[in-house]
């Protein structure tokens, strides 16, 4: 079908404008998404006093876990607390939700050992994913997958006609606007059904609360409760009563939620207690996810051992559909072969929202004549490769900063902003090549990456070449994450000067020209 040259003006300035407007927003999703793939296993490598095997004899006593929290401080009568235990280490996270903010503590079932939480590199990049520290950020985040898609069905019609013709062609020697317009629409079209279903379900998901308020508002007059039940997430409110109550054991807790809700097996992920010591004090039970399948949970009264609340009695058809959105987004089925399927798409997706940005600039301003061209094309330089560039100075911040600093946490998440905004500060000068910024950016990524690497090797016990041996995979799938950035950083930095040497300065053009004419 070919189009009307009005029309197809129109599709490609829908493409074009929606593409430039959400691109960098775009890439800092793409990106954090693949170290959002690898959350459990960075989890666990971030720490190293949690490269422990997990217990295979007996399942861990959440009463002596619970013992463990009160030698911790006091747990006075209302206290919330929440526990959450991991298939990839022993340790179990205890999470303590006080006046003065979350409080984080790691337990050791078999040693007792508690350790405060001094790292969150892999739930702040988890977090960036959506923009989660943004007011705002979940929904923003739902409105830029909107743009993907508007940009995604635009591109498509308008290069409808070629496609089959423009599939497999690909001339990296060729001019940057000819080899970027190559790259971004091969690996677009490969990447097609991918990036559509995750900007489908992204945007889904991080707009669903939003949605749901104003359904509320203009369907049930505001009773927020009532659309809460008919998505499946009502929460049973139970007001505190204030009297003093002797708490059931919560081992035994935990038995009546899993005899109470069919298909709840094992040991459950995550036990959450409200209001403890009250007389009207409870637990939320979470049985572990099965992929593309139903939850399992339950809530229990933790004095008279009652269940008030169940999956089995919450789960609607809207319910079921989100977590089989968040299953496909999350690539959470066939999981070795789909995480690492997962960050290679978007890592593809993330060089084809760069070349977006210089095929428009290209077509628009070649000379970069104008002021808004030339700092959109520094800006994407800075933003993109600033990024993998702060990511691995955040990786490396966590293995030299001394571990019983004072909130060392929050030192290495500032360093990584620290990183990242020096790198667009860079790019932003006018005086250098943004290409050759680029170079240096991501040189000095592979170098960080590569140095974090090599050092576990001689520093941790678990570390690339001995984590299977001591039984400790997900310390083995970080490392291992980690040297194939380093590889990636190191040889787009490779063909970034490589092809800044091989181009010839063509007439008229400056030697510390923009992008593509450096």
């Amino acid at each position: 079908m070919k189009l009307s040259p009005r029309t197809f003006r129109i599709q490609f300035d829908l493409h074009a404008w929606a593409g430039v407007v959400a691109s960098l927003f775009l890439f800092v999703i793409f990106f954090c998404g693949v170290f959002a793939m690898f959350r459990e296993e960075l989890e666990v490598w971030q720490e190293p006093a949690l490269h422990v095997a997990p217990p295979s004899e007996s399942p861990p006593s959440f009463d002596a876990m619970l013992a463990r929290v009160k030698e911790q401080g006091p747990l006075p009568r209302g206290a919330h607390v929440g526990l959450l235990t991991h298939e990839e280490t022993r340790f179990i996270t205890a999470y303590l939700f006080e006046p003065a903010g979350l409080r984080v503590v790691w337990l050791d079932p078999l040693t007792g050992t508690a350790l405060p939480e001094r790292s969150r590199l892999a739930s702040e990049l988890y977090w960036m994913h959506f923009f989660y520290r943004v007011p705002w950020g979940m929904e923003f985040a739902g409105l830029v997958s909107v743009a993907l898609l508007v940009a995604l069905v635009s591109g498509l019609w308008i290069h409808l006609k070629d496609l089959r013709a423009q599939w497999w062609r690909f001339r990296p020697t060729v001019k940057p606007r000819f080899s970027a317009s190559d790259a971004h629409k091969v690996l677009g079209v490969f990447g097609l059904p991918f990036t559509a279903m995750l900007a489908w379900t992204g945007a889904v998901l991080c707009l669903a609360g939003l949605a749901a308020q104003g359904f509320g508002s203009a369907v049930y007059r505001g009773q927020a409760d009532r659309v809460a039940r008919l998505r499946g997430y009502s929460v049973p409110v139970r007001e505190a009563s204030g009297r003093d109550a002797p708490m059931l054991s919560l081992d035994a807790v935990v038995d009546r939620a899993r005899a109470s809700v069919p298909g709840a097996e094992g040991t459950p992920r995550y036990v959450e207690l409200h209001d403890h010591g009250d007389a009207n004090g409870w637990a939320g039970v979470y049985f572990q996810l099965s992929p593309l399948g139903p939850d399992h949970f339950a809530h229990v009264d933790t004095v008279k051992g009652e269940t008030f609340g169940t999956s089995v009695e919450s789960r609607t058809p809207n319910f079921s559909f989100e977590r089989l959105l968040f299953d496909l987004h999350a690539g959470r089925f066939a999981e070795t072969l789909m995480r690492p399927l997962y960050a290679l798409l978007a890592l593809a997706m993330c060089a084809v929202l760069v070349t977006g940005n210089l095929i428009w600039l290209e077509r628009r301003d070649p000379l970069r004549t104008r002021w808004g061209n030339r700092v959109l094309e520094r800006l994407t330089v800075g933003v993109s490769a600033g990024l993998a560039f702060g990511t691995a100075v955040y990786c490396a911040a966590n293995r030299v900063l001394p571990w019983t600093l004072a909130r060392r946490g929050d030192w290495e998440f500032g360093l990584f902003l620290g990183a990242w905004a020096f790198a667009v500060v860079i790019a932003l000068v006018p005086s250098g090549s943004s290409r050759r910024v680029g170079s240096m950016l991501c040189a000095a990524a592979a170098v960080l990456f590569s140095a974090v690497v090599v050092g576990d090797g001689v520093t941790q016990d678990a570390n690339l070449f001995t984590a299977l041996s001591r039984g400790m995979p997900p310390v083995f799938v970080a490392e291992a994450f980690l040297g194939a950035m380093a590889l990636g950083c190191g040889g787009l930095a490779w063909g970034l000067r490589r092809r800044k040497r091989a181009e010839p300065v063509r007439s008229g053009d400056a030697p510390e020209g923009p992008l593509v004419k450096a």
